[in-house]
């Protein structure tokens, strides 16, 4: 069950470009279009499944016509496991097709499960007896079985494109960025298996020899890499517009200077009207209409002498007063 480098006459004769890596030859491999899996509706047909019955029976054909054509199963003491390829397959296709409903890819690995079990147990089915069995309990049932599945075929690829990127600058700068993702992977499992070590992956302590921080700088494009984004972080932060408070002070002034003057020229034409109409009030009966109609407050204007009027215009007039010694007095007053 375990293999060496893949086989792609298959992927080829079905004008498939075939897979590099060990878990995508593999993926790809169940999912082309074979003509033969109508010899497996004898047993796929009955599948107990709740909607996507049709690709449920597909899937259960594909699954038979590997198992027929597999060797007996024998856990391997290297390379890498198609049976934990496979049912990682079946799952993730469930995954695919069940939009993530845990509990109807349940129901439908189960349909499947039934049906393979009774093939791999029974002595009287020659093509399938003692083959690779369904694996739910032991690498499925978690929450995080993707991850799991993420971590088990970055293992058994880097088994592969480790051993190229040292040697060959080409594959180096292919697969650099897919080791360096998986930093995070390793994060998670670091954790996990420190808190959860009865649930950690039975495949984990194999893969901890693929950790990233521990690969990559054995790579012979690592240095490369390593200067282009140090390269590529100065190129930006040259073109980064600039910022700082110099930069966002010339806006607000200019902004504050408009705001002022239009604010500015409102006081100004207010003025000589509050005036007048101060003058009006003390000596005609016109006066008194007028700050009524403007809204002042008559004693407030009648106690006003010459001097103070005489101050308020200057006050007016001035850049640095009262209406123009910071933004926040006259930044509301925008909309004039």
């Amino acid at each position: 069950m375990s293999a060496g480098i893949p086989q792609t006459g298959l992927a080829k004769l079905f004008g498939y470009t075939p897979k590099e890596l060990y878990s995508e030859h593999f993926y790809q491999e169940r999912e082309l279009p074979y003509l033969d899996l109508h010899n497996y509706s004898i047993h796929c047909n009955e599948v107990i499944v709740k909607g996507e019955k049709g690709h449920v029976r597909d899937l259960c054909k594909r699954v038979l016509k590997y198992l027929k054509e597999s060797r007996k199963y024998q856990k391997p003491t290297s390379g890498y496991d198609e049976c934990i390829l496979l049912n990682y397959w079946i799952y993730d296709d469930l995954d695919k097709y069940y939009k993530h409903n845990t509990e109807n890819m349940n129901i439908a690995y189960a349909g499947i499960e039934k049906i393979w079990n009774n093939l791999v147990n029974d002595s009287y089915q020659r093509s399938y007896y003692q083959k690779c069995v369904p694996l739910f309990k032991s690498i499925l049932d978690h929450d995080d079985w993707k991850k799991r599945k993420e971590l088990y075929d970055y293992c058994i690829n880097y088994e592969l494109i480790g051993q190229m990127s040292k040697f060959i600058d080409e594959k180096c700068m292919q697969y650099y960025g897919y080791i360096e993702e998986k930093a995070e992977l390793y994060d998670h499992f670091e954790k996990e298996c420190l808190s959860h070590p009865d649930t950690c992956p039975e495949f984990y302590n194999k893969c901890k020899d693929y950790k990233p921080e521990k690969v990559l700088d054995t790579l012979i494009c690592h240095e490369k890499i390593k200067a282009k984004k140090v390269a590529a972080l100065q190129n930006s932060q040259r073109q980064a517009p600039e910022s700082g408070p110099h930069a966002s002070g010339t806006d607000l002034t200019q902004e504050n200077s408009q705001i002022g003057t239009k604010f500015g020229h409102t006081v100004l034409g207010v003025a000589p009207v509050l005036v007048a109409a101060s003058a009006l009030y003390r000596y005609t009966p016109v006066g008194s209409w007028i700050l009524k109609l403007g809204g002042y407050n008559q004693n407030n204007v009648s106690n006003m002498n010459g001097e103070e009027l005489d101050g308020f215009l200057s006050n007016a007039q001035g850049s640095d007063g009262m209406f123009f010694g910071g933004g926040e007095n006259y930044i509301s007053y925008q909309p004039m």
